[in-house]
């Protein structure tokens, strides 16, 4: 079985996606983050409390580009309309996990699919914590 891993949005203060999160001690309330120095090949582990941040776990899959998928992604999948005018349109969707514990998307239709179906089709456009103005596209 391959471990979780997880990325972490901190909402306090500054901001910002910790994208190498290292480890994650529940019994403390802390998390340790992989920071890269300025300038240099080398990196630093901080700690944060996890209070200050939201986790969004790796769903395991990757969109058409190669990229990682996370909970809380949006995702966006172009296709030409099937009327023969040749127009390309685009549609958002959310990455949640459903509370049978399957990875799904949610498009603005509130209509919800499996990611694992899509998957091939979609990228990685942001998030919902970085970029909430892709959110408001999905739940139009």
């Amino acid at each position: 079985m391959n471990k979780p891993k997880f990325r972490a949005w901190k909402k306090i203060r500054i901001q910002e996606m910790f994208n190498d999160v290292v480890r994650i001690d529940w019994l403390n309330n802390k998390i340790a983050i992989k920071y890269p120095n300025p300038g240099g090949n080398t990196f630093r582990i901080d700690e944060e409390s996890l209070d200050n941040v939201i986790l969004m776990q790796y769903t395991g899959l990757k969109d058409k580009n190669g990229v990682e998928i996370c909970e809380g992604d949006i995702l966006r999948k172009k296709y030409k309309s099937i009327n023969y005018s040749n127009v390309e349109h685009t549609i958002e969707y959310a990455v949640f996990r459903d509370n049978t514990g399957a990875w799904r998307v949610k498009n603005p239709n509130k209509t919800l699919t499996n990611l694992l179906q899509i998957r091939k089709a979609v990228e990685v456009i942001g998030n919902i914590h970085a970029n909430p103005e892709l959110l408001n596209e999905v739940e139009k």
